[in-house]
């Protein structure tokens, strides 16, 4: 199959939304005590707390390479890809075109989720929405921004939520999943605290999962390698899809939007088949689901295309994309992580209005934008 060329290089000829960009905070501890009560920075300066999120994963799961983060992509300054907002304007949105990056911090979800007690989660998350909200934001109106809030205590993850939400250029609330599934009440304040205000719920893996106590398990036994866990990843966010269809939650609250970001979508397809399939045949088990489940996901369920399989035939790839429909597939870069899709050299192969679908008018309908 013949491929369209980029329009300029790294552009494409129309709005491009990128709906997963990594920012990081260099020296977590130092870079945000500004944003932390005294007494918290005592205690955690006493700890010698760092939540770096992933650095400290066993020798196992650490990435091959060496760095998660692109090392071409450190910017002047030579710091980790990703913690200099102004070489991110440069690289990503000056250099590939891109009019919306919707920021998620990796560090602070694994801080929240499990890697700090409940108390000090709701401080530490606290700071580093601060953080992005005063440091980063002001720096481009392009910059969106998806806070974390800590799961562990729902009440005050509501209240953080209601807080970050008068902040216009906060797009979505990033949850961190501990090792309760999706649907079930515990994040019920959460939910009912997000759709009052807008904003839709957004997925993501914090690096943890499977690797430290309270976080989701995502298969049985113990991974072997990076690559190992990687590949397993998609499970989470298919059995989290699975769920938040039977347990009632998307009913209960009918005006959320769901975002799974880099667990892929191929695998929706044929969950899309299964569930609507034992829906049929064992509706008196879920009554409160009311319609085909299939339905109700194109409806409210948005995933991000990162990272794209690539079969040998991209006429393969863009059939399964028809048959899942174009409707709940939203652009991402994943910048700046070692397996990152660039806009100007992903998805080419698709006709222009299923482009502008992905990049442009579906990420409108799932952010608040």
């Amino acid at each position: 199959m013949d491929l369209p060329p980029p329009t300029t290089p790294g552009r494409i000829a129309t709005e491009v939304i990128d709906c997963d960009v990594h920012p990081l905070v260099p020296n977590a501890l130092e870079t945000l005590s500004p944003y932390i009560p005294a007494a918290w920075n005592e205690r955690l300066r006493r700890k010698g707390a760092q939540f770096q999120g992933t650095s400290g994963v066993p020798l196992r799961f650490q990435h091959p390479n060496g760095s998660v983060p692109r090392m071409d992509a450190r910017g002047p300054t030579g710091r980790t890809a990703g913690s200099d907002p102004h070489h991110m304007i440069a690289d990503l949105l000056d250099g590939n075109g891109v009019d919306i990056a919707l920021l998620n911090c990796i560090q602070a979800g694994a801080v929240s989720a499990a890697l700090s007690g409940v108390e000090e989660s709701i401080v530490i998350a606290r700071a580093y929405n601060d953080y992005f909200m005063q440091q980063w934001l002001p720096l481009d109106p392009r910059f969106r921004y998806a806070p974390t809030v800590p799961v562990q205590d729902p009440q005050e993850a509501a209240k953080e939520v209601a807080r970050v939400a008068t902040n216009p250029q906060v797009a979505a609330i990033s949850l961190p999943l501990l090792n309760i599934q999706m649907g079930n009440r515990w994040y019920w304040p959460i939910y009912e605290a997000a759709q009052e205000a807008g904003l839709p719920i957004f997925l993501h893996v914090t690096g943890i999962e499977s690797l430290i106590a309270g976080t989701p398990q995502i298969t049985a036994g113990t991974f072997d390698h990076y690559i190992d866990r990687y590949l397993a990843m998609p499970q989470l966010a298919e059995s989290s899809v699975r769920n938040l269809v039977f347990s009632g939650t998307l009913e209960r609250f009918p005006r959320l939007n769901f975002l799974f970001a880099e667990f892929g979508f191929l695998w929706l397809l044929p969950l899309l088949w299964r569930m609507d399939r034992v829906w049929r045949g064992l509706r008196h088990d879920v009554p409160w689901v009311q319609r085909p489940p299939s339905q109700t996901v194109r409806e409210r369920i948005f995933l991000t295309t990162q990272p794209v399989d690539e079969p040998d035939d991209p006429r393969d790839l863009e059939r399964m994309m028809t048959l899942i429909g174009d409707d709940v597939l939203c652009f991402s870069s994943d910048y700046p992580h070692w397996d990152n899709d660039m806009p100007g050299s992903t998805l080419r192969f698709l006709p222009p209005e299923t482009r502008r679908k992905l990049f442009s008018s579906n990420p409108r309908r799932a952010l608040r934008l």
